[in-house]
This record gives structure tokens, C-alpha cells and sequence, in this order.
């Protein structure tokens, strides 16, 4: 297995196990949680919530308020977009690109990912330990 392809896959676990982890607030939630947040005025308003809350009653609240400032509003924003369940999703699509590319087969080029898709890949993660600069596109 080439060196870039192991060491994503190791970075694409550790996306997973740290979305699980987020994702597990009480240990009840579904694997794959996902979150919303609305901006207001109303008590529950301006926190990150779980979507179908197992403990609705219980008005569970991902941290603080965040629509006190703009920078809370838009942190929360960009939160909510990358909750475990988005999360999930990407490390699973490009699970599916790493298979992809160590299955070429000759026989079907169309269906070839170039290496240089999967230096595309790992290009998000090269402040992590070590990410490569022969690996930068």
C-alpha cells in the first residue's frame, strides 16, 4: 500500500472516532447525529441542538450561546455544517476513493482515480503530523 494512501486512512479514522465521539453526547443518540441551530431570541435559541433528541424534555444544548456576536453566530454556523453525521459522510466518500484507486483495474480505465486525487485528498490534512510535502499537488 503506498505511504499517502495508509497515512490518509489513518487521518480518515480519526475523523471518524473523533465524529463518533461527538456524536455520542449520553451514549443514547444515533451514530450518526446530526445538528441544528436556529438564530432568536426564545430560551432555547442561539445553541447548537441535537436533532431528534432521544431527551427532548431535557433541552439539550451543545455548549453555550452562540448568537450573543456575529463571530458566535457564524462559528455556530460552520459547526452545524460540519456535524458527525456530515462528517460521516465524507470520511465514507473518500473511503470509497481510496478503494477505488488501490482497485484499478486495467481493464476498466474509466473507473481509474488518479494519484493525483488522492494528493487532493489528503492536501486538507497537511498540518497534521506526518503529511508530506512530496505529497502537495
Amino acid at each position: 500500500m503506498d505511504e499517502l494512501v495508509r497515512w490518509l486512512g489513518e487521518q480518515l479514522d480519526a475523523d471518524e472516532q473523533a465524529a463518533r465521539k461527538a456524536a455520542n453526547v449520553c451514549g443514547c443518540h444515533p451514530l450518526a447525529a446530526s445538528w441544528a441551530f436556529r438564530d432568536g431570541d426564545e430560551p432555547t435559541d442561539g445553541r447548537i441542538l441535537v436533532v431528534d433528541d432521544p431527551h427532548p424534555q431535557r433541552k439539550r444544548k451543545i455548549s453555550r450561546r452562540w448568537n450573543a456576536t456575529y463571530d458566535g453566530l457564524f462559528m455556530a454556523e460552520h459547526i452545524v455544517r460540519h456535524d458527525p453525521a456530515r462528517v460521516l459522510r465524507e470520511v465514507e466518500a473518500k473511503r470509497r476513493i481510496l478503494t477505488a484507486y488501490e482497485n484499478y483495474d486495467q481493464d476498466a480505465p474509466e473507473l481509474d482515480v488518479p494519484y493525483s486525487v488522492i494528493q487532493l485528498l489528503a492536501l486538507p490534512y497537511e498540518g497534521r503530523p506526518g503529511y508530506r510535502e512530496q505529497w502537495r499537488p
